[in-house]
Formats: C-alpha cells, structure tokens, sequence
C-alpha cells in the first residue's frame, strides 16, 4: 500500500512539473509575439514535449491562457492586499494599482481582452475564466463593502467600476503621440478621475 501510495504522488508530480513546463513555454512565447500567433504545436515545441502529448494536460490553447491568467490575476489580487493591509485603501490607490498592474503586464492584459471578446471559447477555459472573474470581484466586492458600499449593489457598483478602468487602459495605454511614461501618467489621471466620480456615486 504504500508502495503504491508513493508511485502515486510522484505521478502525480512528475504531471505536476510536465503541466508547468507547458506554462512556461507558452509564457516565454507569449513575451515574444501576440499569443493569437501562436498554436498548440507551437507551445509544445518550446516545451520540448510531442503536441499529441500536450492534449493529455491542457484541452486547447484557451485551456493553456486561462490557467496563465488565473496565475496573473492572483499575483494582482495579492498586491491588492499587500495594498489595503499597508492602509493604502482609498478607491483612488485602488485604482492606480490596477493600472500598475495591468500596463505592467501587456500579455496578461492581452488574455483577458481575449476572453472578453470571443464568442466561441473551449468549454474547460470558460469554466476556468468565470472562475478567476468571480474570485477577483468577490475580493474586490470586499473592500468596496468596508468602504461602506451597500451590500445590495456592490456587485454591480464593482463591475461598473473595474470595466472602466479596463476600458481607459485598453483605449489610451499606448497612444502613439505620446511616450510610454507620458501615456501611463495620462492614464493614472483617468483613473483617478473615474475613481472620484464612482466614489461620490457609491450607492
């Protein structure tokens, strides 16, 4: 028994390390050119693994970028934390924190406009997806609430407010007549500026 015990932990390890070695590849890829470029084989080339053997661990490439997203957007939600714990809380440091985060992370950003916007997504990734979107607005519903939000409309007030910021930092992060530095102070302003109106009109 436990023999068979510890052949079925290091099992479970070795597609523990094989389903992390994917995520890397498809990660240093993604840094490397737009992910819609690239495909399955793609991935398990720079993994080093068959692409038949790819589909024993990810159903489709969507599967691959939800599973990435929802490692990204933890890593947001814990500076999110590290934010409020630090008693830096107001809606406006919120705010700008989310865009740090996201003008950080052009590929992160990339894959959830991607889950955004497409119709026809693989079944596994769409489950995956609404999972990472709720878990990140029920954190954010939260620190709304102990701002004094009503409990009743927080869920709307923070969709409202989180789509926003994502469409001011989808639509001015890289205008062209501007640097880089002067696009993310630009885009900082409007956040601040969303962040003031949605405060005064919290419900």
């Amino acid at each position: 028994m436990g023999k068979r015990s510890t052949f079925l932990e290091l099992k479970e390890t070795e597609r523990a390390y094989r389903r992390d070695l994917i995520l890397d590849a498809a990660m240093s890829l993604f840094a490397e050119r737009p992910f819609h470029e690239i495909g399955m084989r793609d991935i398990a080339n720079e993994a080093g693994i068959s692409p038949a053997s790819i589909y024993r661990y990810f159903s489709s490439r969507d599967d691959i970028l939800a599973e990435i997203l929802g490692h990204e957007v933890s890593e947001g939600s814990q500076r999110q934390q590290k934010r409020l714990e630090s008693g830096r809380a107001s809606l406006e440091d919120i705010a700008a924190g989310i865009v740090d985060f996201f003008m950080e992370k052009e590929a992160t950003l990339q894959m959830l406009n991607h889950f955004l916007l497409k119709e026809e997504v693989d079944e596994e990734a769409k489950e995956k997806f609404n999972s990472i979107q709720s878990h990140y607005l029920q954190q954010f519903d939260q620190v709304l609430e102990a701002m004094g939000c009503d409990k009743d409309n927080v869920r709307l007030f923070s969709r409202a407010f989180f789509a926003s910021l994502l469409g001011i930092i989808m639509s001015f992060r890289n205008d062209p007549e501007k640097s880089s530095e002067a696009n993310k102070k630009h885009v900082h302003r409007l956040a601040k500026m969303t962040a003031i109106i949605f405060k005064k009109g919290m419900p």
